[in-house]
């Protein structure tokens, strides 16, 4: 009874690592693309819209600021049962 219930907690502790690992994983590659698509629009930006740049660029950074954020709260938030 009692190897049982340490291997339950074992392997409760392995799973939510591997969890957050592929959580992890995934955040990092989204933000890593749409940092990407944030720094290609911003020098669109700056060569098709001079003026509004600066808003741009600021505007750009809120929105990728905000979808980093839900990315990780999806990811590598409490698993859900």
């Amino acid at each position: 009874m009692m190897s049982f219930a340490m291997y339950r907690k074992l392997k409760s502790a392995v799973d939510a690592w591997k969890h957050e690992e592929r959580g992890k994983a995934k955040v990092a590659a989204g933000a890593a693309y749409a940092l990407a698509a944030w720094l290609a629009l911003s020098a669109a930006g700056v060569i098709f819209l001079p003026a509004y740049w600066i808003a741009i660029l600021l505007a750009g950074f809120l929105l990728w600021t905000g979808f980093v954020t839900a990315l990780m709260r999806k990811h590598l938030g409490a698993p859900r049962r």
